[in-house]
């Protein structure tokens, strides 16, 4: 009724198109499914129940992360019974690269052995989610898909040969499905989601110390990119020979038995060669949405919640006797200082293609002053970061809620604090490669203006 796939129905139609097709006269037992977007989702239920099918195509959609596990390698294993090839545009509005690239991680990059080259990934170079498709595009296409930059019958001859290769290598006549432009494409978003700490790649470990287990691949310790950037960026300049070494952990902020906090584990006197070790807490929080794994909503991190530890703190640790709270930590935006960093970050991983086009045709990230203090922890805990959108649309800004204490705080334990709202590089990658995209570059933004002729579903 809806034109899309009914889940209920999916076996039936099934079944009774392969008894049609051995009716008039099929004999053999090479039997493959393939489906677009849902349809990509109903078909795994049916293969997943019929080990008799010899493998699957997914165009727009992508094997569900109920489907696998980690393994005590830390190494990604699938418990599905037959050969998928995955195939996802580059500009594809409604299955977003992003959530293709995070396929890639899994099904090729970071696959057990013992499934390698069973489910191949291939973006399709400039292709949207119309590309797999012919005619008037369904209104919801219409609405959420991104603008194609690959003609329709080159999107479609692409595809084809992929599907071939695929179905070749499955019959033992071809060689495996191997595209280096796709491992070229994606290589930049998986750094990012990396960098991140993305859950979407390990569970956190969430351990009840303070410092999480680091020698379990099957969880991610902490984020690299608190680790390496935020709590340095907060640390602001130390003095002469002084380093820092924090070590980041996955923590939910919010546990108060046992309550995590940063903290910072000796002290350096100035002048002398000296690293500090410091502690940082963080929890990134992902749209609930992104749950259904259907690819059309954002996986990256909404916000990074870190506690950090403040500058004046830090710097009273590298032996600034004098380092004063007002001037360290209250005196500008120091969230929105490690946001920058952030975007520019993801602006210099992101390919030379995505940033072009982001210039030309994305909603801009701006960084905001920061929001608050909120010294009451589940005030900081519950506020989140907040995107807001200009009248023009073409800008975004981005502000950080964060609590800010000094060293002589008048509750010891929250004393020394500078928590932030932490934009997570990934997102700006994701904001960067589609999101920002869909005001200025929508396939409703394209030559076609007459909405009246699409199809309603």
């Amino acid at each position: 009724m809806f034109s899309v796939p009914e889940p209920l129905l999916i076996d039936k139609y099934v079944t009774s198109t392969i008894e049609e097709i051995r009716n008039s006269g099929f004999t053999g037992d090479n039997i493959f499914l393939a489906a677009h977007s849902l349809g990509g989702v109903m078909i795994q239920n049916y293969a997943a129940d019929h080990p008799e099918i010899k493998g699957s195509v997914l165009m727009g959609s992508v094997l569900l992360r109920s489907n696998h596990n980690l393994q005590s390698s830390g190494k990604t294993l699938f418990d599905y019974p037959s050969p998928v090839l995955t195939l996802g545009g580059t500009k594809d509005g409604l299955l977003r690269v992003t959530r293709v690239a995070e396929a890639y991680y899994h099904q090729v990059e970071n696959i057990d052995k013992s499934q390698k080259d069973m489910f191949p990934v291939v973006t399709i170079p400039g292709g949207s989610h119309m590309s797999f498709m012919s005619g008037t595009p369904p209104s919801a296409v219409y609405k959420s898909d991104l603008r194609p930059e690959i003609a329709e019958s080159d999107a479609h001859k692409f595809v084809a040969k992929q599907m071939s290769t695929f179905i070749g290598h499955i019959l033992g006549s071809w060689s495996t499905v191997s595209d280096s432009a796709t491992k070229t494409f994606l290589a930049p978003l998986i750094e990012g989601m990396k960098m991140e700490g993305s859950y979407a790649l390990a569970p956190p470990c969430y351990d009840e110390t303070l410092v999480d287990r680091s020698n379990d691949p099957t969880c991610a310790h902490g984020s690299p990119w608190i680790q390496g950037y935020a709590q340095l960026n907060m640390a602001g300049d130390l003095p002469s020979g002084i380093k820092l070494h924090n070590d980041d952990n996955f923590h939910r902020v919010y546990t108060v038995t046992p309550v995590h906090l940063p903290q910072v584990n000796n002290t350096c006197s100035a002048g002398s060669k000296c690293t500090l070790e410091s502690i940082t807490v963080t929890e990134n929080y992902y749209e609930r949405l992104d749950s259904l794994d259907t690819g059309k909503y954002p996986i990256s991190a909404y916000e990074m919640k870190a506690k950090l530890t403040s500058r004046q703190r830090m710097q009273i640790k590298a032996g600034v006797a004098d380092a004063d709270f007002s001037a360290l930590d209250e005196d500008g935006d120091r969230c929105a200082d490690i946001n920058n960093e952030s975007l520019q970050w993801g602006i210099a991983h992101s390919s030379a293609e995505a940033v072009d086009r982001y210039n030309r045709l994305g909603q801009k990230y701006v960084m905001g002053t920061d929001k608050g203090p909120y010294n009451e922890g589940p005030l900081w805990i519950w506020t989140y970061m907040a995107y807001n959108t200009s009248k023009d649309k073409t800008t975004v800004t981005v502000r950080s809620p964060m609590m800010r204490t000094p060293t002589d705080y008048f509750i010891g334990d929250a004393a020394g604090f500078h928590y932030c709202k932490v934009l997570s590089p990934f997102r700006v990658m994701e904001w960067i490669y589609v999101d920002s995209l869909y005001q200025f570059d929508g396939l409703k933004s394209n030559e076609y203006t007459d909405a009246s002729q699409f199809a309603e579903e």
